[in-house]
């Protein structure tokens, strides 16, 4: 009885054993499959024509999966040139536009300040009334008092707006002649100053930073050259006579 045991379950554990082995064998790789059926003495033709089948397949699907991945490397090349150009043309454009935005802010100052200069360039000719009237009216009266403090008033608040606007006088009396900043409408000749000294203001001339708004008009000394002597042998005797034989 025991023995009629023993081979039922021999009998039943012989396939679980077969269903175990060929578990394995599917688990193998083609090449592991290949080089224990070289080891094994009794070589099977058609398992080896078949393993062989298999490397075959095996080899054209790692040759395809590395076609696939030279693809994919080229592709990343190429988006990694591309993104670098990108990125180079990215700073170009940024370079590009700041340089805009400055030239832009420069220009529109310039504008500006140039228009601030034309205005006050216009409003010159009343600044030389009111100078005019500061210098030459005497006022006599206590109406004409009140009249001339009214005019000095207006005076110094467009002296007072000009100066906070940036503008300055041209320095004239004493300083050297400068065709940039003056015009000289006379000339004076002077031994007491250096040749081409400013000695008189006429018209007073204004500038706002670099921009001369007005030149400046004045009189300018200038050295008198001593006239040449005579030459003693020439007027000595004018009219002597040759008595050699």
């Amino acid at each position: 009885m025991m023995a009629a045991e023993d081979a039922a379950t021999a009998e039943a554990e012989a396939p679980a054993e077969a269903d175990s082995n060929g578990a394995q064998e599917q688990l193998l790789s083609p090449l592991d499959r290949a080089r224990q059926a070289l080891e094994d003495e009794n070589l099977d033709r058609s398992l080896m024509g078949e393993l062989l089948a298999e490397l075959e397949g095996e080899l054209f699907d790692l040759r395809d999966q590395l076609a696939a991945s030279a693809g994919v490397a080229s592709k990343a090349e190429g988006l990694e040139g591309s993104l670098a150009a990108s990125k180079d043309q990215l700073l170009r454009l940024t370079a590009d536009f700041e340089n805009f935005r400055k030239r832009t802010a420069a220009e529109k100052d310039e504008l500006s300040s140039r228009a601030k200069g034309d205005v006050i360039a216009g409003l010159l000719p009343c600044l030389d009334n009111f100078e005019l009237a500061r210098t030459q009216v005497k006022p006599e009266t206590e109406g004409e008092q009140k009249i001339n403090n009214s005019y000095q008033g207006l005076y110094k608040q467009m002296v007072d707006i000009m100066k906070g606007l940036g503008v300055e006088t041209v320095d004239t009396v004493g300083a050297p002649f400068d065709p940039e900043l003056h015009e000289a409408i006379m000339r004076e000749p002077s031994d007491d100053v250096p040749d081409g000294t400013v000695l008189l203001e006429f018209r007073k001339g204004f500038r706002m930073g670099e921009r001369l708004l007005r030149p400046a008009m004045v009189k300018v000394s200038f050295r008198e050259e001593a006239a040449p002597a005579a030459s003693a042998d020439t007027d000595s005797e004018p009219n002597s006579i040759d008595e050699s034989p």
